[in-house]
């Protein structure tokens, strides 16, 4: 993997918590409650924003109204979003990559896609689901996370295409992108408030690297006994 690549081996490890070194995990909840706060601002901006505007023509508008089901969640943003770390156990990094997807899609000029009260379920649950696909090596399939995020399988799947064709199917993330954002959400959260996904994104990268050079010396041992 290269060095300014995020992958999921470089999330699946424990980060320091705390200055006596104590290994602590990520708190999904934490991550949840500063995301459901920032998205829900978002919203709230966004439809500002878009009020009295022309909708766009196009094929990107074609796939962007896709998501706008014309109904609103039942439930607050929290609580929906949630429902992914508790029942699809989404890590706390798969919400920051698919916050870097969203605020992707919002940047695309004149196929900007900003996430509003009519289309926050089917967006969100398509970029939960993508994020994740990037980021872990297993995944529950689209089924659940369909049921997970309130819509039908083949919805969802649909759904899931017309979001690689907004993002032009630039998924990378790479390490430096991934930092910036979870200091975003740690200013969000209050100066770190618990929040340590980038301490822990470069412990997981050192531990990587430690455990690669250390199976490269191996190798050799390892061949010779053979």
């Amino acid at each position: 993997m290269a060095s300014d690549e995020l992958g999921s081996d470089a999330c699946a490890f424990p980060c320091v918590g705390g200055d006596d070194g104590a290994m602590a995990a990520l708190s999904p909840t934490v991550v949840v409650s500063v995301l459901a706060s920032l998205l829900e601002r978002h919203i709230a901006r966004n439809e500002r924003a878009l009020a009295g505007t022309t909708a766009a023509t196009g094929e990107d508008a074609r796939r962007a109204a896709a998501f706008d089901g014309g109904t609103v969640l039942d439930m607050g943003m929290r609580e929906f979003l949630e429902r992914f770390s508790r029942y699809a156990h989404v890590s706390p990094q798969v919400y920051v990559v698919a916050y870097a997807y969203l605020d992707r899609l919002r940047r695309g000029g004149a196929g900007a896609v900003r996430v509003v009260a009519t289309n926050a379920q089917r967006l969100l649950t398509a970029a939960i689901l993508v994020a994740s696909k990037f980021v872990e090596d297993r995944n529950y399939k689209n089924s659940y996370f369909a049921a997970v995020g309130g819509l039908g399988a083949a919805e969802l799947s649909s759904l899931e295409l017309d979001f690689l064709f907004l993002m032009r199917f630039r998924l990378n993330v790479s390490v430096s992108v991934f930092r910036s954002y979870c200091r975003h959400l740690e200013r969000e959260a209050g100066h770190g408030g618990g929040y340590q996904v980038e301490r822990c994104l470069e412990k997981a990268l050192l531990v990587s690297s430690g455990e690669a050079q250390r199976q490269h010396r191996q190798a050799p041992a390892a061949a010779a006994a053979q």
